[in-house]
């Protein structure tokens, strides 16, 4: 998803409050999952806490209202990252560039 629309969509959702915070979520296409109550998933720490999940970013904590707040501190950082705006690729500071020749250092022979 664009970083843009990410911004967006946290925005929407921060902008709540309460359950309305969560209704927002889900109109958004967000699922929230709660903890499972089968003993035999109790095991995997994933299975103990709330889910959030909207546009790919998962995040989790104690309660739903914790776990769309992660979300969005997610998707403001995930919309924050410097990419190309050729190819949408993360920027690396050397642009595809090799090291400079001389600035190796040769030891003496």
């Amino acid at each position: 998803m664009p970083p843009h629309n990410l911004a967006a969509a946290a925005a929407e959702i921060t902008a709540q409050q309460g359950i309305c915070k969560m209704l927002k979520f889900r109109d958004l296409g967000g699922t929230l999952t709660p903890p499972s109550d089968d003993p035999q998933d109790w095991w995997e720490p994933e299975t103990l806490t709330h889910r959030a999940e909207l546009h790919g970013i998962k995040t989790s904590a104690d309660n739903f209202f914790d776990a769309i707040t992660a979300w969005t501190a997610a998707a403001h950082k995930a919309g924050t990252r410097n990419r190309r705006t050729t190819d949408g690729r993360p920027d690396c500071p050397y642009n595809g560039q090799g090291i400079a020749p001389g600035a190796l250092d040769t030891p003496a022979a």
